[in-house]
């Protein structure tokens, strides 16, 4: 009865563990995953099948040069001048397919930009 309420306890350690691994992609005896560039990509798995551009996504950045909230800052410290600048800009989408042979799952890569963001499996081919 002991050895299995230890077992009750870490499994669900272990599957916690398991989706925190990043995603990943075996091309031969290398591995690409999630931060790789779309060159290194190419040159470790070649050519996808199938390669398209899916929309774009809109980052915003926001500065805050000197501000400081009166309401959050002690009264000790002096406010110095500045202002909140942003700045929008487009970051394009593309998703790469490819099929790794019979008995494997298709996979679809979303890069955002030149970075590897997310690794999709389709229907196994």
């Amino acid at each position: 009865m002991r050895g299995l309420n230890r077992v009750v306890m870490i499994f669900p350690l272990i599957l916690v563990a398991a989706t925190a691994v990043a995603d990943s992609m075996r091309c031969g005896s290398y591995i690409v995953s999630d931060g790789d560039s779309q060159s290194r990509v190419l040159d470790l798995c070649g050519e996808p099948r199938r390669a398209w551009q899916d929309g774009f996504i809109e980052q915003v950045v926001r500065r805050n040069d000197g501000y400081y909230d009166p309401s959050t800052t002690p009264q000790s410290y002096p406010r110095l001048p500045g202002y909140e600048t942003e700045t929008r800009r487009l970051i394009p989408v593309y998703k790469w397919e490819y099929n790794l042979g019979r008995g494997t799952f298709l996979k679809t890569l979303v890069f955002q930009g030149d970075t590897l963001a997310q690794i999709i499996d389709g229907p196994r081919q």
